[in-house]
């Protein structure tokens, strides 16, 4: 029982790619956010993405084994009407 538990919760961490966190200039509410996550999921290479408004950061967690490029997230930020400020890659 300990050992499926065990499983079940460290499971989707080998599943998931990598979590991205961008903080976007101007992303001061939620409908932003839609947009946002709209033109990154276009990408094809993006699993979730999340918000925390009150920071301005944007985590993008990516599909196994996909990697998506700066440029790319830069580039679909700026479609949705905003820009970045900076990009960081967590493990």
């Amino acid at each position: 029982m300990v050992k499926t538990f065990l499983l079940l919760m460290v499971l989707p961490v080998f599943l998931s790619g990598a979590t991205i966190e961008v903080k976007v200039l101007g992303l001061v509410c939620s409908s932003c956010g839609i947009g946002i996550k709209k033109n990154l999921i276009k990408t094809k290479k993006v699993e979730k993405v999340t918000f925390n408004i009150e920071k301005h950061l944007t985590y993008i967690l990516t599909h196994k084994n996909n990697t998506l490029t700066d440029k790319e997230i830069l580039k679909a930020i700026k479609r949705a009407g905003y820009e970045v400020s900076t990009i960081n890659r967590q493990l």
